[in-house]
C-alpha cells in the first residue's frame, strides 16, 4: 500500500483516506483505538461487540446446544461433589 496522508483541522479532526477505510472495513461512527509508540501511532478499529468476532474461530466440532451444555455442567458438578 502506498503512503497516504491526511491533515488535522484546527479542531483536531482528520479524514481517514478512503483506501484506509476500505482496507480496514471501517463503518461510519465506528470507534478507533490509538496506541502511541516510539516510532509512531498504531490505529486499529475497535470491535463493537463480541458478536463481531463470531465465526472467526473455525472448528470441526459442532457447537453444543444449551441443553447439552447444561447437562455437561450438571455432570461436572456431580463429579466434583460426589
Amino acid at each position: 500500500m502506498k503512503l497516504l496522508k491526511s491533515t488535522i483541522t484546527d479542531r483536531g479532526q482528520t479524514t481517514i483516506p478512503a483506501a484506509v477505510r476500505k482496507a480496514l472495513k471501517l463503518k461510519p461512527r465506528q470507534r478507533l483505538t490509538y496506541e502511541v509508540r516510539q516510532d509512531g501511532v498504531l490505529i486499529r478499529p475497535e470491535t463493537e461487540s463480541l458478536m463481531d468476532l463470531a465465526g472467526c474461530l473455525k472448528s470441526k466440532v459442532p457447537a453444543a446446544t444449551k441443553t447439552e451444555e447444561r447437562e455437561k455442567a450438571r455432570d461436572a458438578r456431580l463429579d466434583r461433589y460426589l
